[in-house]
Formats: structure tokens, sequence, C-alpha cells
């Protein structure tokens, strides 16, 4: 049985660190892979009792109190609220998609995190080390493990404080999001004949792939920011559908010149 939080996570100096990954999914399987490829030993709770860990894992865990030097939530941000709540773990960290929601409940010991990359695929069967690699990946607080972990993940750490980053994401992020299932679930109300979709379409409609038990607590956490973007846009399209659109294709160019 795996030492309770507090006694000391490691063995000796030379012991191989430990994560604590809650919830092995496309995020956590990717971190638990690029991890071990690093020395860390990984374990990993998760509700699915049938899930085989493969590379991601050295150990399931029954507890949030198995010994590790950083539990790493990586559930949908309603879970992770959850298991924040309740875990006496002494350095806990996330990688949701929010942070304010978390950092609300929270003191010292926790790190919010994001890491700025992902996949419309999901689960356990999607991950992969290379996920992270040369992504930003944000933290609230900064702290030394937190920072292992993010490095050896192969993506580079950015600070940001908790309610920025949620506003900032609800336009760059979850808008997209919204405006990618929006369109694909209009085609499908359409019966849209497919033979007319070409590859800026089927580009568009990339995150349309994305699964709504991922992204409902997302948009819940987050509804009050994405709010003001979701009205915007709406007069934003009608304008360009009912006057001359060279004042938003002008803007649009600009912008994309610069990513």
């Amino acid at each position: 049985m795996a030492a309770p939080w507090g006694t000391g996570a490691r063995a000796g100096a030379n012991a191989a660190p430990r994560a604590l990954i809650a919830g092995l999914g496309l995020i956590g399987g990717s971190i638990g892979i690029a991890l071990r490829r690093r020395g860390w030993h990984v374990a990993f709770l998760d509700r699915d009792r049938d899930l085989a860990p493969g590379e991601a894992a050295d150990e399931r865990v029954e507890s949030l109190d198995a010994a590790a030097d950083v539990l790493i939530l990586a559930t949908p941000v309603d879970v992770a609220v959850t298991l924040l709540a309740s875990s006496r773990a002494p350095l806990i960290t996330s990688v949701c998609s929010v942070m304010a929601p978390l950092r609300a409940i929270a003191g010292d010991r926790f790190v919010a995190g994001h890491p700025l990359t992902g996949s419309q695929e999901r689960g356990l069967r999607a991950a992969r080390a290379d996920l992270f690699n040369g992504a930003t990946w944000f933290i609230d607080r900064d702290n030394p493990v937190v920072r292992q972990v993010i490095t050896d993940c192969g993506a580079r750490v950015e600070l940001v404080e908790a309610g920025e980053h949620d506003r900032a994401v609800a336009l760059t992020s979850h808008l997209p999001q919204i405006l990618s299932t929006a369109l694909a679930a209009l085609l499908h109300d359409q019966n849209v004949d497919l033979r007319f979709a070409g590859p800026g379409l089927q580009t568009f409609l990339r995150l349309a792939g994305s699964d709504v038990s991922v992204w409902s607590p997302i948009l819940a956490a987050n509804r009050q920011n994405l709010q003001p973007h979701a009205e915007a846009i709406q007069r934003l399209v009608q304008e360009i559908v009912d006057g001359d659109p060279a004042d938003a294709f002008a803007k649009a160019n600009l912008l994309f010149g610069k990513l």
C-alpha cells in the first residue's frame, strides 16, 4: 500500500519523482506517457474500472491520498472542483480549460494550470507523448515541481492570473468550439449534400468532433465570459450578410497575418 500524503513521497534523494493523475483521458494519458519517458513514476485514478493504462501509468491507485510529489487533476472541471475540495494532497495542479472556479476554492497548495493544446479526439486511445511539445502551458503561480512536470512534457511555462486566463480563452478557444459545433449541427439539420463539403469546411469543422461530456462543463464554468462574445459574433455575422463585408475582411486579414 502506498504511503499517505505527508509521509514522504520519495524513498531517497535518487528516487524517481512521482505523479498521481486523476483522469487518464487524452490530456492525463498524454501527461503520463510523457512523464514516464522522463523517468517519473506515474499512478492514476479513473472512474473507468476497466481502463488499461498501457504506457501512460505504472499503477492504479484507489485514493487521492496515495503518495506522490504532485496530484494532477485531468478530469472535467466540475469533477476537478469536487476532487480539489476533498483532497488532502500537499501539492495539486490542474489541466482544465478554465482556472477561476478552481482557484476560488483553493489555497497555496494548488497551482491552476492549462496546457494550450488538445485534439477533437478523446480518451486514452488518443493520448500521445508529443501532445505538449512546444505548447504554452499556463499556470497561475510558480512552483518548481509543477514547472518540472511542464518542462518534462515538452511545454513552456506561462504565468497568468486565473481570471485573465478564463476571459481570454473564452474568445480564443471556447468560442471557436461553439462556432464549429453550431455550424455542424446546422448542416446536419439542413441535410447538407456532402459533395459540396470542401477542405475549407472540413478544416472549420475539425472541432465539431469534440465530445459534449468534455465541453459542457467548460462552457458552463465560463458562461459569463462567453456570453458577450456570443452576442458580438451574432451581430457581426448579420452585419457581414446584410452589408458591405470589406471592413470585417480587412480586420480578419490583418489578424490572420499575425498568426
